[in-house]
């Protein structure tokens, strides 16, 4: 007799257990997602703080601030009809995967290959143009800085956050 409070007790315990679990995972599944617009406005966030790092890294005055920010706004505005350019660029040139039995496959894959090369080189003669600009507003002092900066904003252009290190084995060959 002594056995079925003990039992009772523990499916009490189950019971709140339960009651709990579903509780949590209902919460979990009913909350709401965030929307789309709140991912734009992330990316908006994003371009707006690597613009800020530029500000604070060269401690522009005001007045090179917001000739900094014309600039920077002009820049998106060159960048974008490219990026869109180039994303369809690639789309075409992977769509070529689906045709590689085809005789012409070869020189479309060259021909479509240039094409992403032409904007590509496009895109990157926008930027230069871009940064000699804002290095023309730098002063002598910031100049230094501003010659750092842009070394890192290539490296992660060009690597992400930081280049591939040589293997020892590599160095010790020659």
């Amino acid at each position: 007799m002594k056995k079925f409070p003990q039992q009772k007790w523990l499916l009490w315990l189950v019971v709140i257990l339960l009651g709990t679990n579903i509780l949590t995972l209902s919460f979990y599944w009913l909350k709401e997602r965030p929307a789309k617009a709140a991912v734009s406005s992330s990316a908006a966030d994003k371009e707006k703080k690597m613009g800020q790092f530029m500000v604070n890294e060269l401690k522009l005055s005001p007045e090179q601030e917001t000739v900094y920010w014309k600039l920077r706004d002009t820049l998106i505005a060159q960048q974008k009809p490219v990026l869109d350019s180039i994303r369809a660029s690639k789309k075409r040139f992977f769509d070529l995967m689906k045709i590689t039995q085809e005789p012409q496959y070869d020189s479309l894959l060259s021909v479509r290959g240039q094409d992403v090369t032409v904007l590509q080189r496009q895109l990157d003669l926008i930027t230069i143009h871009h940064f000699e600009k804002v290095r023309a507003l730098c002063t002598e002092e910031q100049l230094v800085k501003f010659d750092t900066v842009i070394a890192e904003i290539v490296n992660r252009m060009t690597w992400g956050k930081k280049p591939p290190q040589p293997k020892a084995d590599s160095l010790q060959a020659k």
